[in-house]
């Protein structure tokens, strides 16, 4: 029972932390609109507004998503290191 517990509060952490890290990152900030630019003319061999977002959209939950592992490794073994 404690084994489904540990599970579930390390599930929640990380679903915690992906949206945490969801709200912090904009990708607008990093992502030049002519990285857009090329990346749509890249993908669909024309450029509209709509293949703008979808560069930004990669990279916001790319990069939601390394934050939530790293939080989580790092949570993990900070709270290892207390039990001990």
């Amino acid at each position: 029972m404690a084994t489904l517990a540990r599970r579930f509060a390390r599930m929640a952490i990380f679903i915690a932390l992906f949206c945490l890290g969801a709200r912090i990152i904009d990708p607008s900030t990093f992502i030049s609109l002519e990285l857009t630019e090329a990346y749509a003319q890249w993908q669909d061999g024309y450029v509209s507004q709509e293949n703008f977002e979808d560069l930004w959209v990669i990279a916001w939950l790319l990069s939601s998503l390394i934050f939530a592992i790293i939080g989580d490794v790092l949570i993990i073994r900070i709270a290892r290191r207390v039990r001990r």
